[in-house]
C-alpha cells in the first residue's frame, strides 16, 4: 500500500520517502519491507518411500504402526504423514442413531 502511495507521488512529480509516509500513516517501516520467506516442507525420499509401500500394503495403517514397523522416529513419520495427506482418520465414536 506505502509502495503504490509513493509511485502515486511520484508520477504526480512529488517525491515522498517511505519512511515519511510510514510516520503520516502510522506504520512501522519494517512492515514495509518485510517479505515473508518460508519455504515449502521437504520430504527425504529415503524416509517417504518405505512409508507409501507399507500404506500401499496395509491402508489401515497409522503412523504410529508404521513406526513400529520400519523403526524409524515417529515424528518424523507423523510429518511425512501430514505433508503428503496419508493421515488415516479415526472413526467417530460414540452412538449412532438408528433408522
Amino acid at each position: 500500500m506505502i509502495r503504490r502511495i509513493q509511485q502515486g507521488l511520484l508520477a504526480e512529480g512529488v517525491a515522498v520517502s517511505i519512511a515519511k509516509l510510514c510516520t503520516w500513516f502510522g506504520i512501522p517501516r519494517r512492515t514495509v519491507y518485510y517479505k515473508p520467506v518460508k519455504a515449502a516442507p521437504k520430504v527425504d525420499p529415503r524416509f517417504a518411500e518405505p512409508i507409501k509401500k507399507m500404506i500401499e500394503e496395509q491402508p489401515s495403517f497409522g503412523y504410529r504402526t508404521v513406526v513400529w514397523l520400519l523403526g524409524f522416529y515417529k515424528n518424523t513419520v507423523q510429518r511425512i504423514f501430514q505433508i503428503k495427506g496419508w493421515q488415516v482418520r479415526k472413526r467417530a465414536v460414540g452412538m449412532r442413531p438408528r433408522i
